[in-house]
């Protein structure tokens, strides 16, 4: 009996074709389509491996949001505010003029990318020389990538637009193709600019076919009393009710400021500092390394006595919750299905392709 189960186990071995594992979830059902549509017999095309590949990559990538509106309504304020840090440049007058994608990476960077396709890294702190429509050489400036190590961009990746009213057409060609394509937009207008006409024709133009997707926020609520804000919200909700789904009155300055004091965020900028100083050290004076982790320490536990009262009530009080919670109940949803199915879409057209080539053979 041994010798016949070592012949069946070595039969298995050699000639039996074992099942493949995958992950679970859409990434490994993708895998398991290109496991057997790259089958040796078939002769697969190296095209055929890339164009797969890029199934994958597409369906790993984080839900990409995009924060849009006119001019000078407080764009980069309000993406601060979400991100917890005070990373894109802001002025009295309009500085954003090419699209950022802002995306998670293990250090901060700016990577600049040029109508040629040529592509160069700087600082982030060099970020306002290549946003500020100000400047007069951004025109080869196709968009830019600023990369960043938050946790919230594991998960959503967000994109900065010039707005709908830019100097530049180009620029606002291209606002149009990321609304297009994004998982979510973000509308946001000054409060008391709200459901002017100037605006209402914009939302005609570009954002009719986007309400499933869309959020209006009213900027800087801290500026009006409370009757005002609810006169102001329901008005825009009735007017533009064809554009969003919902209409949010939010302060970003406010949600800013709590923030970015809030213990945790404090925590994670004392670490990033610590790491760097680390990394520093190591390529010198190594003895520095425990001075930097005793004031580390020291930090932390200043910050976790400090009262956090006052500011957690500002953070109330700009209403920046709503928003992470529409980004997280509606918007996440809604963009992983869409994801979804245009994945599977393509997949059965490259497969529907195969077939025809396949018969034709």
């Amino acid at each position: 009996m041994s010798i016949l189960s070592s012949f069946v186990k070595e039969y298995n071995d050699k000639f039996v074709q074992k099942e493949k594992e995958f992950e679970k979830g859409f990434v490994g059902d993708i895998k398991r389509v290109k496991e057997k549509l790259l089958d040796p017999s078939f002769l697969p095309s190296v095209q055929l491996k890339s164009i797969l590949d890029k199934q994958i990559r597409r369906a790993r990538y984080p839900m990409e949001v995009a924060i849009t509106g006119q001019f000078s309504s407080g764009k980069s304020t309000f993406l601060n505010a979400l991100l917890s840090r005070n990373i894109l440049p802001t002025g009295i007058t309009p500085v954003t003029s090419k699209v950022n994608f802002i995306n998670y990476g293990e250090e901060y960077k700016l990577k600049i990318t040029y109508y040629s396709g040529a592509q160069e890294y700087a600082p982030i702190e060099a970020i306002s020389d290549f946003t500020d429509q100000r400047q007069d050489e951004m025109s080869d400036i196709k968009y830019l990538t600023l990369y960043a190590p938050m946790d919230i961009l594991k998960d959503i990746s967000f994109v900065d637009t010039p707005g709908l009213n830019s100097q530049s057409q180009s620029d606002t060609d291209t606002t149009r193709n990321v609304l297009r394509d994004v998982g979510g937009i973000i509308w946001l207008t000054l409060i008391d600019n709200a459901g002017k006409m100037s605006e209402a024709e914009v939302l005609e133009e570009y954002m009719e076919h986007f309400k499933n997707k869309s959020l209006c926020v009213l900027n800087q609520k801290d500026k009006f009393s409370q009757e005002q804000i609810d006169t102001t919200t329901k008005y825009v909700s009735e007017k533009f009710s064809q554009y969003f789904a919902q209409v949010t009155p939010i302060s970003a300055k406010m949600a800013l400021e709590s923030r970015a004091h809030q213990q945790d965020v404090q925590i994670k900028d004392k670490q990033d500092k610590l790491l760097q100083n680390i990394r520093n050290a190591l390529s010198g004076n190594i003895a520095s390394i425990a001075k930097n982790l005793d004031e580390y320490y020291a930090d932390v536990n200043d910050i976790n006595n400090l009262d956090t009262a006052n500011n957690d009530k500002m953070f109330e009080e700009s209403n920046i919750q709503e928003i992470l919670n529409f980004i997280e109940n509606t918007l996440r949803p809604q963009a992983k299905d869409s994801k979804e199915f245009a994945i599977k879409k393509d997949l059965k057209g490259i497969c529907d392709i195969l077939v025809q080539e396949n018969e034709t053979i």
